[in-house]
């Protein structure tokens, strides 16, 4: 099958929308309904489930994304490898994020200032959920995880190295009569508009933090996010209440406040990579991200 009719197919999961792979990969919506038919009609199953707003991937169209997304993914890295001398020489560290305002501000910052002292050092970044980063770090797809180091203590022979730690807080708009407060109670949100994110999109820490609100306040109206950032898109149009931490969120709108939880332990955010790891360049970054923070 070919490479390209893989990168479309793959696209399409993780945009779950036709128009907006077509506009990714600079194709047409007609193409990318005609290939991703051709894909169907070759593999013999149904892959996708279609509606007028949106497609989401079949139980077997998940299976055969699972599996293709690391082939894509050393088919690049090998291309990447061979191309000039330069490359060659170079090299690679891979990267596994989450989308947050955070990363996508500070990673390139930090990637700039790393190549001042390293210019050889090539990176790609893979953006998936937490679970999917957690995979690939088990699989030596990434050689390492930007994240919590409660979102990684499922994971086995790991080393988590901490960039800096902080305290849940919550994010309010200012028409909202809590903005005003010095900090709040677990108790605090009864009757109130919460902006939540999808569990597979947040680390342990804010899952627990966000059903342990729910589950001490009456009648509230929770609406869940499958993005950080559609969450601080909501609450920047007075839609309600979201939680956050300075890893997750950065630069706020006028409009918004941020008031301390009071019952928010301190999270760790940093640097997981496998233990069998031993890569210098690899280790030299983790170096320079923790004299840097």
């Amino acid at each position: 099958m070919d490479i390209n009719k893989l990168k479309i197919f793959v696209n399409l999961v993780e945009t779950e929308n036709f128009t907006r792979t077509a506009q990714n990969l600079n194709l047409t919506q007609p193409s990318v309904s005609y290939i991703i038919k051709s894909i169907e009609d070759e593999t013999g199953q149904k892959l996708f489930v279609r509606n007028k707003r949106h497609v989401v991937p079949t139980k077997n169209g998940l299976i055969f994304y699972n599996q293709v997304k690391p082939l894509i993914n050393k088919y690049y890295l090998a291309l990447q490898s061979i191309r000039s001398n330069e490359e060659k020489e170079a090299d690679i560290i891979n990267i596994g994020c989450t989308v947050t305002p955070y990363n996508l501000n500070n990673i390139p910052k930090w990637i700039k200032k790393f190549n001042i002292q390293y210019p050889k050092t090539k990176f790609n970044i893979t953006i998936l959920d937490h679970n999917k980063l957690k995979q690939y770090l088990e699989n030596e797809n990434i050689d390492l995880f930007l994240t919590s180091k409660g979102d990684a203590s499922d994971l086995k022979n790991i080393e988590f190295y901490p960039l800096l730690e902080d305290k849940f807080f919550a994010i309010v708009p200012y028409n909202n009569s809590l903005s005003n407060k010095s900090e709040l109670s677990i108790t605090s949100f009864t009757k109130q508009n919460l902006i939540f994110v999808d569990n597979d999109l947040t680390g342990i820490e804010m899952i627990n933090l966000q059903n342990e609100i729910i589950n001490a306040n009456a009648n509230l109206n929770v609406t869940f996010t499958n993005d950080l950032t559609g969450a601080l898109i909501l609450v920047s149009a007075l839609q309600g209440i979201t939680i956050g931490l300075k890893f997750i969120y950065t630069d706020f709108d006028e409009q918004l406040r941020k008031v301390p939880l009071a019952f928010s332990s301190t999270i760790s955010y940093g640097v997981v990579v496998k233990k069998n790891n031993k890569r210098q360049v690899v280790k030299q970054f983790i170096d320079f991200l923790q004299n840097e923070l």
